[in-house]
């Protein structure tokens, strides 16, 4: 068996590590490219959102380096992602695919559920060895989340673009690595007070706006399929605070931590049904960083996402209520980097010219 998955962000790195520790022969797909993207397009439906695209073309890159066997999450509601491992699987037998194409249902609440599902869909793997590979994996994931949350900080006092992300991309390599989690451990703990040590000259002098990113959460997670939205925010000087990372998915949605609930009771006023996918999170997460002070927001989802075109509706009326401006960006394989770019600039004149103004009315200064 040699066993692959499909990329969102730095996901790849705990999967490898748990996959590996059950003992199975892990593929790992390219990089997504604009050929993972073109093999996506071609074999896909035409109105299905880019997540379902990319798959498909990491699934048949994977392929063609020798991968028979394809592991994907399920899921339920009324969100499209419930059903992608099903078309997937149709569309590679379509195209003539005879490997096993896996798909593991999540847990309802239970770390236990998880193991079970894992020993039964990977029978030659004990239960304990099961859970073995399930901490490894979560101690890495845990690691690469918690690398990404300080790069986002840091960002803003760089003394030179991109050398922060020249840090974050080296711990990562390092963790991939990594084959323990003490390992783990102080290679995050080395990497953290690199990038901390990038803010020291820096951090009386410079106050960044601060923006939330919210959304859909492969669009969150995966840079190249929001062609680096928050790197690029990062290097405008703004610090970020990404609403969704994987190790948020697996506590509130597949092991149904409490935090959903402050989730829908933040959305409550605007939103009191579900929706599907991540549409109350993005409406509470808009409340939430309103609030908290944030100078502006932007909410990111693929074209055609019917849970974010309904938060999308809803966060006009936040805006108004707090105040706080909003850009959403939908992105689909003909999104270019050019655009995002001359928008993303025009938003954080726009917050920068805000915060001036604000500044002058409360020394008692006329705004010209």
């Amino acid at each position: 068996m040699k066993i692959t998955f499909p990329h969102m962000g730095t996901m790849s790195i705990p999967v490898k590590a748990m996959l590996r520790e059950l003992g199975l022969d892990v593929v790992e797909p390219p990089p997504i490219t604009s050929r993972t993207i073109a093999l996506g397009v071609q074999h896909s439906p035409e109105y299905a959102c880019l997540p379902l695209k990319i798959n498909v073309g990491n699934f048949l890159e994977a392929i063609e380096k020798g991968a028979d066997t394809i592991a994907m999450l399920g899921g339920v509601g009324p969100c499209r992602f419930g059903y992608y491992g099903q078309v997937e699987r149709e569309i590679l037998r379509d195209l003539g695919f005879k490997g096993d194409f896996i798909i593991i249902e999540p847990p309802q609440g239970r770390i236990s559920d998880f193991v079970y599902r894992l020993h039964k869909a990977f029978p030659n793997v004990s239960a304990v060895t099961a859970l073995r590979g399930v901490r490894f994996g979560w101690e890495k994931l845990k690691a690469v989340d918690t690398m990404e949350r300080e790069l986002l900080k840091i960002r803003p006092y760089e003394s030179k673009k991109g050398e922060a992300t020249e840090i974050y991309n080296s711990v990562l390599r390092e963790l991939d690595e990594a084959s323990s989690i003490k390992n783990v451990r102080n290679i995050l703990k080395k990497g953290l007070n690199q990038l901390k040590d990038l803010k020291k000259e820096k951090s009386d002098k410079i106050k960044p706006l601060k923006v939330a990113l919210i959304g859909e959460i492969y669009l969150m997670l995966e840079p190249y399929s929001n062609l680096d939205t928050a790197r690029i925010l990062g290097e405008l000087g703004v610090e970020v605070t990404k609403t969704e990372y994987l190790t948020d998915y697996v506590l509130l949605n597949i092991f149904k931590f409490k935090g959903m609930r402050d989730l829908k009771r933040l959305a409550r006023p605007y939103l009191k049904n579900e929706i599907g996918g991540h549409g109350i999170n993005s409406v509470a997460n808009a409340v939430k960083y309103s609030k908290l002070g944030y100078d502006g927001i932007v909410h990111i989802f693929p074209f055609t996402c019917m849970p974010e075109i309904v938060a999308q509706g809803i966060l006009h009326k936040i805006s108004e209520d707090f105040g706080i401006p909003i850009i959403s960006l939908s992105f689909d394989e003909h999104s270019g980097k050019a655009g995002l770019q001359t928008r993303l600039e025009a938003f954080v004149d726009l917050l920068e010219r805000r915060r001036e103004k604000e500044a002058k009315l409360s020394e008692g200064l006329s705004w010209n």
